[in-house]
């Protein structure tokens, strides 16, 4: 009898994780390679993917169906988005290249080339201009209307990051050494700051007042500085730090919390004001990503071969890829996730 119930006991600690994953996606789109970008189409009727072998796609968001496939065999897309009411598609590549495309037919209506690999194409709120940085310093942006390019800058080392200002007068982009540079987008006049941190800086993220700046690094820390727009004030304010490098950290919808993820496999919420613990999500894997959906209820996380999804402090179930997942994004009413992964597919699951 003793053993009877070992058995189940066993049987039933078995089926537990089992039971709060789903496997069976409501929609798979099949590729020949690796999939590092996908997105849904502002009315979520197509889903716009990119892969390892430089080919983009645009499919049905309904059946799966595969409307368009180009640029075929050539230089692989660091970024791709949906522009102009979705009747274009922007792509940067690792040549350099940046295009617009026509979404019906993968025409090309414009292309840019800089020198070196986008590490950040950034819309601006009209969705009428880019922002393109390279690694190694070059940036411009780029009109989606005419096809011109208005306006260009050199950062004087390579730089891991670039955006807007919130105001989209300054174009603002980093190094890994912790400096900054911001230039006058009306007349190109620059400046450079730097940050009082000695560990290796991944990332910057702008309050949208412009007051605060949160900042994550190599050895684990995120902090936020109090800034003016052409200095940091002093020391951090507040933070925590993780136990290994911060992969990226982003502001809730007010900006009293923040979350932060990492190479410790967790996914850490933290008051803003002094960096006491919210709440902490560990997963069995370094965390590559993260989102809250819209209303901040729930939590979407991603790790090796999972995405995980939470609400407080309860684990609510995971989906699982058959290879690492490389992003993922709630849809508009947070009832279904697009995933993309190493593993040649893109899926939807409701949720």
């Amino acid at each position: 009898m003793v053993r009877l119930l070992a058995a189940l006991l066993a049987v039933a600690l078995y089926m537990i994780p089992s039971m709060a994953q789903s496997n069976e996606a409501e929609l798979q789109l099949e590729h020949d390679s690796s999939v590092r970008i996908a997105s849904w189409n502002d009315d979520e009727t197509g889903i716009l993917t990119a892969e390892g072998d430089g080919a983009l796609h645009v499919w049905s968001a309904k059946d799966g169906e595969r409307l368009l496939t180009f640029r075929e065999g050539e230089s692989t897309a660091t970024h791709a988005r949906w522009v102009l009411n979705a009747t274009a598609i922007l792509s940067a590549h690792e040549s350099g290249e940046a295009l617009l495309s026509d979404a019906a037919d993968g025409a090309p209506i414009a292309s840019w080339t800089l020198d070196g690999l986008p590490m950040a194409l950034e819309l601006n709120s009209g969705a009428s201009a880019a922002l393109v940085f390279t690694r190694n310093g070059d940036g411009a942006v780029l009109s989606l209307e005419d096809g011109e390019l208005t306006r260009r800058f050199q950062a004087p080392m390579e730089i891991s990051g670039a955006v807007w200002s919130a105001d989209e007068k300054q174009a603002r982009a980093w190094s890994e050494a912790g400096r900054i540079y911001a230039w006058d987008v009306a007349n190109g006049d620059a400046f450079e700051y730097g940050l009082p941190h000695r560990s290796m800086l991944l990332g910057l993220d702008w309050s949208a007042d412009e007051t605060r700046l949160l900042a994550w690094f190599t050895n684990g820390a995120v902090q936020v500085y109090e800034t003016d727009g052409r200095n940091v004030r002093g020391r951090a304010i507040s933070g925590v730090r993780h136990r290994s490098f911060v992969k990226r950290a982003i502001w809730s919808a007010d900006e009293s919390m923040a979350m932060s993820w990492a190479g410790d496999d967790t996914v850490h919420i933290w008051s803003v004001d002094d960096g006491s613990s919210q709440r902490v999500y560990r997963h069995d894997d370094w965390v590559i990503g993260a989102r809250w959906d819209d209303a901040e209820e729930r939590v979407l996380s991603w790790s090796h071969i999972y995405l995980y999804l939470w609400q407080d402090d309860e684990f609510l179930r995971r989906f699982r890829h058959g290879n690492l997942v490389n992003g993922a994004v709630w849809n508009d009413d947070g009832t279904r996730i697009l995933s993309w992964s190493w593993d040649g597919t893109a899926r939807v699951w409701r949720v």
